[in-house]
């Protein structure tokens, strides 16, 4: 008898949890879907994300799925011609922060991995054409052990497989650069019964500025601590990547500025600084010990023909913590920048520069002995033969040798009296874009570097040895800038790269065996 009453309750049980091989899911009751933000909503037996400010997602919470195909429509409606309109179909949802998600844009199906440290691990994309907005269509997201498959259309797009998949999640949808509409939702797979509560973690990075006004482009950021203790990050807006002047914005891109008061876990609405009738870019920001901020960055007029890119390295200073600017004062012609002006202990100003002509690509550096009044003509940092795009920066070690990187296969110099002369390039052993150094309070020396993707390297024995990369998003933007904030954590900002890029920041301690990325708070 006992044996058959526990048959009987395990049968009970079992049909409890175990629900239909397919389950169809109209959305009509709001306490069944948990929404990221105010933006997601149900209406009229559609889930609605508004993502023209920022992506808005919802979960479906009563049950979860092991191996699944999520089908639905879906629709977005128009928008402007530079923003995606994108619709995300998502799965295996351990929580808000951690799933395998498709996205669909205007010209692609993008299949990616979204952990807590980073949202866009891309595992495949294929080209969509003709998707046109105000239109439904059929698509799909499947997950069978290690395999997805990706369908639009009624036809399979692409499959991949992935080690990482495990657990059974919720399923999920979002709304992003544009306003998405699902219906018709159909969940292929065995249900169970959803037990635990669905969290939505605290993010391990955040936007500092999304759109600063100038055409939804943003990157090459700098940041610095100031004396009342607030940090300015500085970097680029405008339409692209190049962004020379046309009619919608006719002095081309420019230079803005966001500030922070709780250590870059919130930032102030962009404000434009530096706007020259050319295209402004590759800002860097210090502050100097009497208090004045310099602002290096140089303009750029593309290559016209058989003549090279002509650019001018430029200087502006603040005298009041930023709210107003110099006039821009012209260092170098021909002679770019791309890091900050580092402060040598003996109080020498280094202006870190580059090179690029017919004869050569190679680092440079320029000196300042009077605060910024007046450099030094550029001094070259030999490149031993090869090319070099440079970026460089400098650091000051211990023993007071200053130690130069520059892209893009990591060339090495070093200068043993404070700049004026340069030992020939060596290669560091790997390669990397835009590097930038900081010295730790601990001295511990960072290296943040685009290349793999957006990386950061150690060393523990001044810039003897280096890490191997760890990575700090998928991101190819880079051009990162670090600041210590008051606690000994570092922040890292950097930018995403492609249509709409934005400016990222995350924080992160040193450990003894790497790093431990923590949450931001915002």
């Amino acid at each position: 008898m006992l044996l058959r009453l526990t048959g009987i309750f395990f049968l009970i049980f079992c049909s409890f949890i175990v629900l239909a091989d397919e389950t169809k899911i109209v959305p009509d009751k709001t306490d069944q879907w948990s929404f990221t933000d105010k933006n997601g909503s149900v209406k009229n037996g559609e889930l609605v994300f508004d993502g023209t400010q920022a992506i808005s997602k919802g979960f479906y919470l009563p049950l979860e799925w092991n191996d699944t195909k999520l089908s639905a429509k879906f629709k977005v409606e128009s928008g402007p011609d530079n923003k995606v309109l994108a619709c995300g179909f998502i799965v295996k949802a351990f929580n808000a922060q951690h799933y395998y998600y498709v996205h669909f844009d205007r010209r692609s199906a993008i299949l990616v991995r979204f952990d807590e440290s980073n949202s866009w691990l891309e595992i495949k994309r294929v080209a969509v054409p003709n998707r046109q907005a105000e239109t439904w269509y059929d698509a799909a997201l499947e997950i069978k052990g290690d395999t997805l498959k990706v369908f639009f259309d009624g036809k399979e797009l692409y499959e991949v497989q992935d080690s990482n998949i495990k657990g059974a999640g919720r399923i999920g949808f979002y709304g992003s650069d544009g306003i998405a509409h699902v219906k018709d939702i159909i969940v292929s797979g065995q249900a169970e019964r959803a037990v635990s509560e669905f969290k939505n973690p605290k993010p391990l990075w955040v936007h500092v500025c999304t759109d600063a006004g100038a055409g939804g482009y943003e990157a090459f950021p700098d940041v610095c601590r100031l004396k009342d203790g607030r940090l300015l990050c500085v970097f680029y807006a405008g339409y692209g990547h190049v962004s020379v002047p046309n009619e919608s914005l006719p002095k081309g891109g420019r230079i803005v500025s966001c500030y922070s008061s709780d250590e870059g876990q919130t930032w102030t609405k962009a404000e434009t600084i530096i706007d020259t009738p050319l295209d402004d870019r590759d800002p860097s920001v210090v502050q100097l010990p009497d208090g004045r901020i310099l602002l290096s960055f140089f303009t750029y007029v593309p290559q016209q023909g058989e003549q090279r890119p002509h650019t001018k390295t430029c200087l502006s200073e603040s005298n009041d913590n930023g709210k107003t600017w110099s006039e821009p004062k012209i260092l170098f012609k021909d002679v770019p920048v791309s890091q900050p002006i580092r402060i040598l202990s003996d109080g020498t100003l280094l202006l870190p520069l580059y090179l690029e002509s017919n004869q050569q690509k190679c680092g440079a550096v320029s000196l300042s002995y009077d605060n910024a009044k007046t450099w030094s003509e550029a001094i070259v940092i030999p490149n031993g033969g090869p090319p070099l795009d440079a970026e460089t920066d400098v650091i000051e070690l211990k023993d007071g040798t200053l130690y130069a990187i520059q892209r893009p296969w990591m060339g090495v110099s070093y200068s043993k009296d404070k700049g004026k002369t340069w030992s020939v390039s060596e290669h560091a052993g790997f390669e990397g874009h835009c590097p930038y150094l900081l010295r730790t309070k601990n001295d511990v020396i960072l290296l943040a570097t685009r290349i793999p993707q957006t990386s950061l390297r150690l060393s523990r024995d001044e810039c003897k040895t280096w890490s191997a990369p760890i990575l700090v998003d998928h991101f190819g933007g880079a051009y990162p800038s670090m600041v210590e904030l008051k606690d000994g954590s570092i922040l890292i900002v950097y930018y995403e790269e492609g249509t709409g890029s934005s400016i990222r920041a995350k924080r992160f301690n040193v450990t003894k065996t790497g790093v431990e990325w923590l949450p931001m708070q915002p």
